[in-house]
């Protein structure tokens, strides 16, 4: 829907460039006399002065229409894909159960051992088959289950989990770690968190908020000297971490 808008968008405001263009060298041959004088040329230079003023102020509306829209369908989109985590690097196999599979990384590499089945609504793969592995989509039934797995997603070596963001989001968090460097920029429940140079975390969703963050921290960050990521490593979690990840996990099996 936003692309459809935004493509309506560009078409019109071509077509009021185009007229505009048009207004424009026939002023200017009538200036130039090249062309037959208009009875009342001033009138019809202030005429189209305020018409062009009235389009660029009607275009620049409704731009801001349409970015409101985008946001609104964007954060909509985002709140529908709060329960979903994304599986990285999981090795495909003919007529594989994939979520079997998910449950052995699960309890195998995870060392979450009161993982169940019931824990997933919908588990399949991304896309069409081919030939790089495909990442696997997890929608679980409770959040309390997304958040055990989200909060232990650093155990997993040479794979990964990542959030299942929204074109516009993803968009955001890839130009972010650009600017800000890897290490200093992650998300959370769909929202991209961003930590500047002076050490402050900014939450954003957008390009427009992106680019006012990055106005008012311009100096690029390599991936090497960024702050260090806020994700707790598999040593950082506490017994009483682990303690309550178990019995979030064991409410699925009753």
């Amino acid at each position: 829907m936003d692309n459809k808008l935004a493509q309506s968008m560009a078409d019109l405001e071509k077509l009021f460039g185009s007229r505009m263009q048009d207004y424009e060298d026939k002023l200017l041959k009538i200036a130039a006399g090249s062309a037959p004088k208009h009875l009342d040329l001033a009138s019809l230079s202030s005429e189209f002065i305020e018409f062009k003023s009235f389009v660029c102020h009607s275009l620049t509306l409704l731009k801001a229409q349409i970015e409101l829209v985008s946001r609104a369908l964007d954060k909509h989109e985002t709140a529908m894909r709060r329960k979903i985590l994304l599986f990285h690097g999981i090795p495909e196999k003919a007529n594989e159960k994939v979520n079997e599979t998910v449950l052995d990384v699960v309890v195998k590499r995870m060392k979450l051992d009161d993982a169940c089945l019931d824990m997933f609504e919908v588990c399949h793969r991304l896309g069409a088959s081919q030939a790089k592995t495909r990442p696997v989509l997890v929608r679980f039934k409770d959040m309390e289950h997304r958040r055990v797995l989200w909060d232990s997603k650093t155990s997993l070596k040479g794979s990964g989990i990542s959030e299942f963001l929204t074109k516009t989001r993803h968009q955001v968090f890839v130009a972010a770690r650009k600017h800000f460097g890897i290490s200093s920029c992650w998300s959370a429940e769909g929202k991209i968190i961003v930590q500047a140079a002076d050490k402050s975390r900014r939450k954003i969703s957008s390009l427009g908020e992106l680019d006012d963050l990055i106005a008012l921290f311009p100096a690029r960050v390599s991936a090497a000297t960024a702050g260090g990521s806020a994700l707790p490593s598999v040593a950082s979690i506490s017994p009483k971490a682990d303690a309550k990840k178990a019995k979030v996990l064991r409410k699925t099996r009753r």
